[in-house]
C-alpha cells in the first residue's frame, strides 16, 4: 500500500492538525519549500525531512523532528540542500557531489546514513527499526564510532566476535558481526566508500535453538511467586505474556485501541513477522486487563514515562522475581515458548500453534488464514487450565496478587 502524500502550506496549526495514520506512514510536502516534507508515523512521531533527485539519484536527508524544530529552521535547511543542488547543477554536475560521503567516512556516519536511506525509508515498523539498529551500535559498536571504514581490518573483527561472544554470548556476537557487514555493504553500494569488506567471511559460532519454557515443576512456584509479586507492572506482563505467547514487545507496546475486552479478541497490528494478526483472549487475560482499566486515559496497556511512552524492559523484575521463586536459566521471551510446549503437549497440532503464536511458514501460511479462531481460542484455553492446574494456585489470588482488584 502506498504511502499517503499531500502538498500543503506548512502551518504550525497545520501540522498539529494532521491526525495520525492509521496504518502506514502519512507523508506531506510542503508547497512553499521544494523537497521539504514531514511524515507522520503510526506512532504519532512527527519529522521534517528533504527529498529530491539529485544527478538523477533520490536523495533524502532528514532534517529533524516536529515541533522541536520550527518550520521556519526546517524551511532554512531545505533551502541550504536546495542551493546545494543547484549550485552543483550549474558546473554540470563537476567536481565534489555535496551529498556524497567522503572516503574517510566514519563508522558511525554510516550508520547514520544506513539508518536515514535504508531503514527509515524501506522499514514497515520504522521507529522500532532504528531504535533497534541504533541500540545494538551503542551496545557493542560505539568504541569504534569515530573509527574511518578504511582503518578497520579483519583481525579487528575477528578480535570484536570472539570478545562479544565470550562476554554477552555466541548468538550476539553473531549479530554483531552481521550488522558491521551490512554496514559495509551500504557504504560500499551507496559509492559513499571505497576498499573491503573487513566483516565478509568471518565464521559465525554455531547456534542452536532454544527450547527452555516453563516446566511442569516450575509452574507452582513461578505462580507463587507472582502471587506475592508487588510490581503490578511485572506481575500483570508476565502471566499475560505467558497466557497469550504473544512476543515480549509486542506486550509491551499493547494499545487499549487494538483490544476488544467484549469479545476477547487482541490484534497484534506489528508484530515480527510483519502480518498482524489476532489473538484470542482467555479470561484470565480479560480480567487482568480489566483491572488495569484505570490506565485507559493512556494509549498503552502499559504506560510509562520513557520516550516510546510504554514499559520497554523489565530484566532487573524479571530477575529478581526468578530468584524469589527459585528457578534458574528462564529468559522472558522463554513464556512465549511455554504457550507452545503446553498446547503440543495437550495435543494441538501444529498448525494451530503456529495460529496461535502468530507465525508465518512458506507451507502452512494458507492453512493459518483459513483457520477460524474458536478453535485456536480452545487450543489456548487447553494449555491455559493446564498450567493453572500444574501451577496449584488460586486462580482469583494469582489474578488479582491477593487484592481483590
Amino acid at each position: 500500500m502506498r504511502k499517503t502524500t499531500t502538498r500543503l502550506n506548512f502551518t504550525k496549526r497545520a501540522i498539529e492538525q494532521l491526525t495520525t495514520p492509521p496504518e502506514n506512514r502519512a507523508v506531506y510536502y510542503d508547497s512553499q519549500s521544494r523537497g521539504l516534507g514531514l511524515m507522520i508515523q503510526r506512532s504519532g512521531h512527527r519529522a521534517f525531512f528533504w527529498f529530491r533527485k539529485v544527478h538523477g539519484r533520490p536523495t533524502w536527508k532528514t532534517i529533524g523532528p516536529f515541533p522541536d524544530l520550527t518550520i521556519e529552521q526546517a524551511r532554512a535547511r531545505a533551502a541550504t540542500l536546495n542551493a546545494q543542488t543547484a549550485n552543483w547543477k550549474s558546473k554540470d554536475y563537476e567536481g565534489e557531489d555535496p551529498f556524497r560521503r567522503r572516503r574517510d567516512l566514519t563508522l558511525r556516519k554510516a550508520l547514520d546514513d544506513y539508518v536515514d536511506r535504508r531503514v527509515k525509508a524501506h522499514a514497515k515498523n520504522s521507529e522500532r527499526a532504528v531504535q533497534s539498529v541504533r541500540w545494538q551500535f551503542n551496545c557493542y559498536l560505539s568504541g569504534w564510532g569515530e573509527r574511518k571504514l578504511g582503518t578497520i581490518r579483519r583481525g579487528d573483527v575477528q578480535a570484536l566476535h570472539a570478545d562479544v561472544g565470550d562476554n554477552h554470548g555466541k548468538v550476539t556476537a553473531n549479530r554483531v558481526v552481521q550488522l558491521l557487514r551490512t554496514l559495509f555493504n551500504w557504504a560500499l553500494k551507496t559509492e559513499c566508500w571505497r576498499g573491503e569488506n573487513p566483516a565478509r567471511g568471518i565464521t559465525p559460532f554455531a547456534e542452536s535453538s532454544r527450547t527452555r519454557f516453563v516446566l511442569p515443576d516450575e509452574l507452582p512456584k513461578l505462580f507463587r511467586a507472582l502471587s506475592k509479586e508487588t510490581n503490578i507492572d511485572l506481575r500483570d506482563f508476565v502471566l499475560i505474556a505467558l497466557f497469550t505467547g504473544a512476543r515480549r514487545s509486542d506486550v509491551f507496546a499493547m494499545r487499549w485501541r487494538d483490544i476488544d475486552l467484549k469479545r476477547g479478541l487482541w490484534v497484534v497490528p506489528e508484530p515480527k513477522s510483519r502480518e498482524p494478526y489476532t489473538i484470542p483472549l482467555m479470561k484470565e487475560v480479560v480480567a487482568i486487563l480489566n483491572n488495569r482499566r484505570k490506565a485507559r486515559e493512556y494509549e498503552w496497556v502499559f504506560p510509562s514515562t520513557s520516550k516510546s511512552g510504554h514499559v520497554a524492559d523489565l530484566k532487573r523484575s524479571w530477575a529478581q522475581l526468578l530468584k524469589r521463586a527459585g528457578i534458574g536459566g528462564l529468559r522472558i521471551h522463554d513464556l512465549r515458548r511455554t504457550l507452545g510446549s503446553w498446547q503440543a503437549a495437550a495435543g494441538v497440532s501444529l498448525p494451530l500453534i503456529g495460529k496461535s503464536l502468530g507465525h508465518q511458514s512458506t507451507d502452512a501460511t494458507e492453512v493459518y488464514a483459513r483457520l477460524h479462531l474458536d478453535p485456536v481460542r480452545r487450543a489456548i484455553a487447553s494449555a491455559t487450565d493446564a498450567m493453572m492446574i500444574a501451577g496449584k494456585v488460586s486462580k482469583h489470588k494469582l489474578l488479582t496478587g491477593g487484592t481483590g482488584q
